[in-house]
């Protein structure tokens, strides 16, 4: 975060004041200063105090009591700007210009000093946008199913969310498993198909993309993580919600991917050095839980059950697994119940009835409800897309 001049850190180099300086009262020269360049080549050093005042525009100073680049600060300013004697200082504009006033007393001594290396503002601005999605599509093809394959001038995201696709491209072939993806970009020619005897179910998305540098997140696997999987979740919800912007979430959710797709590799180096001790027995726990869960699926378990089995209070759980998953315990049940009976009506040997009981719902009702809320179609209707 950016300090403001206003704030304790600042206090070592001078103050703020709210109230314009009169320079006829208090004998003070007044320079009126009109600035662009966010490079700053040199800095100013006065042996008495001087103010600044901002009038115009959005700036930051960049002050020390040496030119060591190391030991300079940046503070955001806010309020008008007293300085103190003998500290080296510049205001770099954040805005396109801005305008402000340097004030000091008729008798000075200035220092204009060379800073080397010259201090170069970088904004924070996107170094990718997604422009336009041109299509998305959750698609369950059967066993065998073989797609001869396509080049186009867009960016295409294949995410599995069960089974196993086999994918060609530019004659390497890559292998999607349950919770991967992969990027094609815009004319590699990519081929698709199931070599195993199960069938397959995964969402793709073709859009247009402005990036500076795609070498790192093209030709290569991704698994997700949780938080890449939540995001997905986000994603599908959004493009079935009528209320305003939710198809903006959509390209708000598919740039956040994309982002963290970028950051991928460094990422897991960052987690590998700061993972400590406590995060990793949350991990662990975590992990047991939700084995415990799914080996329970077929099973009337309760939330009390899951917190006398591991000796864990039912708010501690609730948090466990809004800070990992961003899901209350009960909703994740529902889900990996859920997605059991999507497997289920796949294997095609129960009936939709049989699927709901052997899972625990109450009633097919409650079943068909539920199935409907979170995938957008019913079971049956669910059965009959998979081998058509």
């Amino acid at each position: 975060m950016i300090n403001k001049t206003s704030s304790i850190e600042f206090k070592k180099y001078g103050s703020t004041y709210e109230e314009h300086l009169s320079s006829k009262d208090n004998n003070l020269i007044c320079r009126k200063l009109n600035t662009s360049s966010q490079v700053i080549s040199h800095m100013y050093c006065f042996s008495c105090e001087v103010y600044i005042e901002l009038t115009e525009g959005i700036a930051s100073i960049l002050i020390g009591d040496s030119l060591d680049p190391e030991k300079l600060e940046t503070f955001a300013i806010h309020h008008y700007l007293k300085i103190e004697a003998n500290k080296y200082f510049n205001i770099i504009p954040l805005s396109q210009e801005i305008e402000s006033y340097l004030i000091t007393p008729s008798n000075y001594n200035l220092k204009t000093e060379f800073l080397n290396p010259p201090y170069v503002y970088k904004p924070i601005v996107s170094k990718l946008k997604i422009k336009e999605i041109l299509g998305y599509y959750y698609v369950i093809k059967s066993p065998n199913y073989r797609f001869k394959g396509e080049t186009h001038k867009h960016y295409e995201l294949t995410y599995v969310d069960h089974g196993s696709l086999d994918t060609t491209v530019e004659g390497t072939t890559y292998t999607l498993n349950s919770y991967d993806l992969m990027l094609y970009g815009p004319n590699q020619f990519h081929t698709q198909q199931i070599t195993i005897n199960k069938s397959c179910s995964y969402l793709t998305v073709i859009f247009d993309m402005k990036i500076i540098e795609d070498d790192m997140i093209l030709n290569r696997v991704f698994h997700c993580d949780n938080e890449l999987h939540n995001i997905f979740n986000k994603f599908v919800k959004a493009s079935s919600n009528s209320l305003p912007y939710s198809k903006t979430l959509m390209l708000c959710y598919l740039q956040e991917i994309i982002i963290l797709l970028t950051q991928h590799d460094s990422s897991i180096d960052l987690k590998h050095i700061s993972t400590g001790s406590m995060q990793h027995f949350q991990d662990e726990l975590l992990q047991e839980i939700l084995d415990y869960m799914n080996s329970m699926i077929t099973e009337p378990l309760t939330i009390e059950e899951i917190c006398h089995k591991f000796s864990i209070s039912r708010s501690s759980l609730q948090t466990l697994f809004r800070n990992n998953l961003e899901i209350s315990p009960k909703n994740y049940m529902v889900q990996i119940k859920l997605k059991k009976s999507k497997e289920l009506i796949r294997e095609n040997k129960y009936t939709i009835s049989e699927i709901a009981f052997m899972l625990g719902f109450s009633s097919i009702h409650y079943f068909s409800r539920t199935f409907k809320q979170h995938f957008n179609l019913t079971p049956s209707e669910y059965a009959k897309k998979i081998y058509k």
